[in-house]
C-alpha cells in the first residue's frame, strides 16, 4: 500500500463583516482598482500592521502624556 499523501493544512480564517458608508467602500474599491490592488488583502494588511505598531503607539502615547504634563 502505497504511503498516504499529506498536503499542507491552511490555517481556518473567520469571517468579518462590518459596515460601512457605500461611497467609502466605492472609494476604496476604484482606489484599489486603480493600483491594481486587492481589497480584502488591503484589510488585512492594516490589520496586521496596527497589531505590529500597537506596542510602538502605546509606548510613543505614553511618552508624549508624560511630557506634556511636565
Amino acid at each position: 500500500m502505497p504511503g498516504k499523501t499529506t498536503t499542507p493544512s491552511r490555517k481556518a480564517k473567520v469571517q468579518y463583516n462590518i459596515r460601512v458608508d457605500p461611497d467609502v467602500l466605492r472609494g476604496f474599491r476604484e482606489y484599489c482598482a486603480r493600483n491594481g490592488l486587492d481589497p480584502q488583502g488591503q484589510v488585512v494588511l492594516f490589520m496586521k500592521r496596527v497589531i505590529e505598531s500597537e506596542f510602538d503607539f502605546q509606548e510613543r502615547l505614553w511618552a508624549a502624556l508624560q511630557e506634556e504634563s511636565s
